[in-house]
C-alpha cells in the first residue's frame, strides 16, 4: 500500500472509521505543485465523484485511506466533482 497521498492508485479504497465509503478515481496539486492537495473519490453511496481536501486524510493504512471523521454525513455537503469548475488543478496520479 502506498504510503504518500501522491502515490495512491486508482481503485484504493476510502474509510470512514470502518465504513468503506469509497474509492480513490484520482489524485490532484494545485497549478505546478508536486503535493497532492485533493483525492477524487467515488462516493459509492451517493454515485457521485467528490473532491476531498487532503487536509481531510486522517491516515494512510494497509487497508486503505482513512478520512478525519465517522459520519458520512459530514461529507454531504460536498457538491458532485465537476473539473471546469476546478481549472488550476492537474491529476497527478
Amino acid at each position: 500500500m502506498a504510503r504518500m497521498l501522491e502515490d495512491l492508485e486508482p481503485g484504493t479504497p476510502v474509510y470512514l472509521g470502518d465504513l468503506q465509503v469509497g474509492f480513490v478515481r484520482a489524485v490532484y496539486a494545485e497549478g505546478d505543485a508536486r503535493l497532492a492537495e485533493s483525492l477524487l473519490v467515488e462516493w459509492t453511496a451517493r454515485s457521485a465523484e467528490l473532491l476531498i481536501a487532503t487536509k481531510d486524510v486522517a491516515s494512510i493504512e494497509e487497508k486503505g485511506v482513512i478520512l478525519m471523521g465517522d459520519d458520512p454525513r459530514d461529507y454531504a455537503e460536498i457538491p458532485d466533482f465537476d473539473e471546469a469548475n476546478y481549472p488550476t488543478i492537474r491529476k497527478i496520479h
